[in-house]
């Protein structure tokens, strides 16, 4: 019986030991869980971008964008002369459009907290009216030859050949062009024509080019022209116009 007693005895230490570390052991893979939960959201971010839509009117808009928040937060949003209620999706985003270019904050409060918190928006540097983005749209480039082909001239002195430059395009703003000469890639009688309407416009340029008399006898010059918008990497070159030489 004694001997049995002790057993027992000893035993029930060994038994407490392990119910009282359970939960100690417990703690850490609670703990990891929530990590993991914490880990799966991206980090807050709100920022000031230029927008991507609005008139080509030749001044620069700008969007917010959020991301980061639980799914449908209610955020509110302050800048420049604004100060608004916003949700973002499921996501945790937001895209706010045609905002005011200034410094902005998102303040927000998260589920079960008493205190709410405010995030910085990142803030672009300011676009020049009129800069970055091309806010034209150029849908043709074409060269009209002006002189007649076979025109009969003098090939031992100096001629002119005419020819007619269009660019056609929908919005608002300048559009820069230059011509090159023959097989030559050197810019030449660079320039900018504006468009001003928003809707299609085409605008017609003259090109004169001189051609150099005959070195040699010969019973014809040939001359062509191409005419380059650099911007939106288009071009159209002339027909190779023929004059032909008047004999002595």
């Amino acid at each position: 019986m004694n001997w049995h007693r002790s057993l027992m005895l000893l035993a029930a230490p060994l038994f407490a030991s392990s119910v009282a570390l359970t939960p100690a052991l417990a703690a850490p893979v609670a703990s990891a869980g929530a990590g993991a939960a914490s880990a799966a959201r991206p980090a807050l971010f709100c920022e000031l971008v230029p927008s991507e839509s609005g008139e080509p009117d030749g001044d620069t808009t700008y969007d917010l964008l959020l991301s980061g928040f639980a799914p449908r937060q209610s955020v509110k949003i302050e800048g420049p002369r604004t100060n608004f209620q916003a949700r973002v999706d499921d996501q945790g985003k937001s895209d706010e459009k045609d905002v005011r270019y200034g410094k902005y904050s998102v303040s927000y409060k998260e589920s079960g907290a008493k205190q709410g918190k405010r995030i910085g928006c990142v803030t672009p540097p300011r676009e020049k009216p009129g800069g970055g983005k091309q806010k034209v749209k150029v849908t043709k480039v074409e060269v009209i030859t002006l002189t007649k082909p076979g025109t009969v001239v003098d090939c031992t002195k100096p001629n002119k050949v005419e020819f007619d430059g269009k660019i056609t395009g929908v919005g608002k703003g300048d559009v820069d062009y230059h011509w090159t000469f023959a097989s030559s890639a050197d810019p030449v009688d660079a320039g900018k024509v504006t468009f001003t309407l928003g809707t299609t416009q085409s605008h017609s340029i003259l090109r004169v080019v001189e051609v150099p008399r005959a070195g040699n006898p010969t019973n014809s010059l040939s001359v062509f022209t191409t005419l380059h918008v650099p911007s939106q990497n288009l071009s159209a070159r002339s027909e190779q116009v023929q004059l032909t030489c008047a004999k002595p």
